[in-house]
């Protein structure tokens, strides 16, 4: 039901869809590998279960994201009792996605509670009819990208363009 097709018409950067919704629809379990066209994370609020990718089972709790790029094989059981969030991107946006899958174990209040409050904005404003819904909902995920790239040790280096621009930015005119 949620797997990105080429056809498929995708009018924002992003779809916001509770975990609640996907364990209803079915079709996910560690026996049904899927692979989706675009990238999607997953926010494990609370629950815990167990996640396949590539063929490597590993296990995920409350306070989990996991960043899966597009294409790549994987299978995930969802608990009726698990809460969260999954946010499936668009195939063709200019995102600053992690160059791998990613799974991070969310350690202490702060770093949850940012999580929690960035999906928050993501899902509010998807919800939206704003003229600019679509550019905010771009740079809120961009923030939210860039965030897990940090807190994985990754930090995202834009090329020399974008760098020129910022800094065209930041200097006072004259």
């Amino acid at each position: 039901m949620f797997d990105a097709q080429g056809s498929e018409n995708v009018s924002h950067p992003l779809r916001v869809v509770p975990l609640s919704q996907l364990a209803r629809a079915g079709g996910l379990g560690l026996g049904a590998e899927r692979s989706y066209i675009a990238p999607v994370l997953f926010w494990i609020a609370h629950g815990q279960g167990r996640l396949s990718v590539g063929g490597q089972l590993r296990g995920y709790t409350g306070h989990n994201a996991i960043f899966l790029p597009g294409n790549l094989s994987h299978g995930i059981e969802i608990s009726p009792r698990c809460q969260g969030t999954a946010i499936f991107f668009a195939e063709k946006s200019m995102l600053p996605f992690p160059p791998n899958e990613l799974h991070l174990r969310m350690q202490g209040v702060q770093m949850q509670s940012e999580m929690n409050a960035l999906i928050e904005d993501l899902r509010q404003e998807s919800q939206g009819t704003s003229p600019d819904r679509d550019l905010v909902l771009y740079h809120r995920a961009a923030l939210m990208l860039l965030w897990l790239n940090r807190q994985a040790g990754r930090p995202h280096v834009p090329n020399v363009q974008v760098s020129d621009m910022l800094r065209a930015i930041a200097q006072p005119k004259r």
